[in-house]
């Protein structure tokens, strides 16, 4: 088999405290200052025929146009092919507006040019550290949240504490060992929104996701690259009460502790061939809504906007309102015109690391999918990322869009679309596993 090189660097990302923070409708102002730093952390792997770049974003989620220019970049820095970059955001709801999402902070194109000047500088750092090394894997039995779909009193699903739904239970780690003292870096992977802190914070953070690396490094080295990748985490909130950075360090510091045991405790497996791919797909939206629907929820928008300008709500409070009317508008166009068969572009990537399949979803994908795509994996290890390679919005699962709730319903207007279909998953399980099993089947492959 061929041999293994692997390489890591790690690359400050954190912005001014003057920018726009992204992920609450409801937050007021932009950022106050900076409570930790954000990375970008990359694990380059070279098996002397391929290469692969695996980069963690400490941010919500980019667009697929930020997402191009980053790739590309990193591509040219790194030496190897676009689809051969792994782009991987942690969904902090502390850090700076990156993505187009509407109503949702305005991004600043400054910062985003040196982000992308920052990335493409980890990404040939990484490839610069490039020297013979060896991969293990362990699972450790943790869990950072709880699902957040909870039956309301009135019988409707809201964002609340849900004990008996589905929650990931399992923390993935990745060891990577290139000779030294300590592990070269460190990945995990596991699936729960950055979410710890609430839309009052106006503060930069990575939130647990952050304080697990910070954990991890401060127990095995400064020079240890703490790598995060995000799991589809759609519907799973941090089990949290308060929202407080106390919390972000209890939540991070327990998740840390169950990486170290991991890193302690991985086996190692053969970790070549590499190979990178990526299917792009359409998944179809719903039809619009009836035209009554649709001229009654317009109203209540104009209702709702005009009491707040009223009563002298927050600018970037009345900003997401007037997102929302938007929205209302462009339903009530939608079913004055009865568009059809509308669908919403959508990426799958299948990245190979020898007896390990990687699956990365372009969504807030619902975890029931990862489940699916893992249970028909033909990889002896798989991880399935969301929030990587660009972002879509929510893919809830059929029974989710049936009861309602955000995640099914409201969470589109900031996204500008129709809902998706109820049977839209199914397509991207259907895309996962197939990039999988092809990638399986390629020479050298098991």
């Amino acid at each position: 088999m061929p041999e293994l090189r692997a390489g890591a660097a790690s690359v400050r990302i954190t912005p001014s405290s003057s920018v726009d923070l992204s992920g609450y409708a409801h937050r007021e102002g932009a950022a106050e200052g900076v409570h930790d730093e954000l990375w970008c952390r990359v694990l380059a792997l070279d098996d002397g025929a391929s290469r692969l770049a695996l980069v963690g974003l400490d941010l919500l989620e980019v667009d697929f146009e930020l997402d191009a220019a980053m790739r590309e970049a990193v591509a040219e820095a790194a030496a190897l092919e676009p689809d051969q970059v792994l782009l991987s955001c942690s969904h902090t709801h502390a850090g700076p507006a990156v993505c187009a999402l509407s109503g949702i902070g305005v991004r600043s194109e400054d910062y985003v040019s040196r982000l992308v000047e920052r990335v493409a500088e980890a990404g040939a750092a990484s490839v610069a550290d490039l020297r013979a090394g060896s991969l293990g894997y362990a699972e450790i039995a943790a869990r950072a949240g709880i699902n957040r779909r909870e039956r309301m009193a009135d019988g409707s699903v809201g964002l609340g504490r849900n004990p008996a739904g589905l929650t990931d239970s399992v923390v993935r780690v990745l060891r990577v060992d290139t000779g030294g003292a300590h592990p070269r870096a460190v990945v995990f992977h596991h699936a729960c929104h950055g979410t710890v802190l609430g839309h009052e914070n106006r503060m930069i953070s990575a939130d647990w996701m952050g304080a697990a690396c910070a954990r991890v490094t401060d127990r095995l080295g400064a020079d240890v690259v703490a790598l995060f990748l995000q799991g589809c985490s759609g519907q799973i909130n941090p089990d949290v009460s308060e929202g407080s950075f106390e919390e972000v360090e209890r939540v991070g510091g327990e998740i840390g502790d169950s990486v170290l045991e991991g890193a302690a405790s991985a086996a190692a497996f053969r970790a070549t061939p590499l190979a990178g791919r990526m299917l792009r797909i359409e998944l179809p939206l719903q039809e619009p809504p009836p035209a009554a629907a649709a001229y009654a929820r317009l109203k209540r928008a104009e209702d709702e906007l005009a009491a707040a300008r009223r009563e002298g709500l927050h600018p970037y409070r009345i900003r997401a309102m007037e997102t929302c009317l938007g929205y209302a508008e462009m339903l009530v166009r939608a079913a004055e015109t009865g568009a059809r068969d509308q669908t919403q572009p959508f990426v799958v990537q299948g990245l190979r690391v020898g007896e390990l399949g990687i699956a990365a979803l372009s969504g807030e994908v619902f975890l029931e999918f990862a489940h699916r795509i893992e249970a028909r994996s033909p990889f002896r290890h798989t991880l399935v990322l969301g929030c990587s390679n660009g972002c879509t919005g929510y893919v809830p699962t059929a029974a989710a869009f049936a009861e309602g709730g955000y995640e099914a319903e409201d969470s589109f207007c900031w996204y500008g679309t129709l809902p998706l279909a109820p049977e839209a998953g199914d397509g991207v399980v259907d895309a996962g596993v197939r990039l999988l099993t092809e990638l399986s089947q390629e020479e050298g492959a098991r």
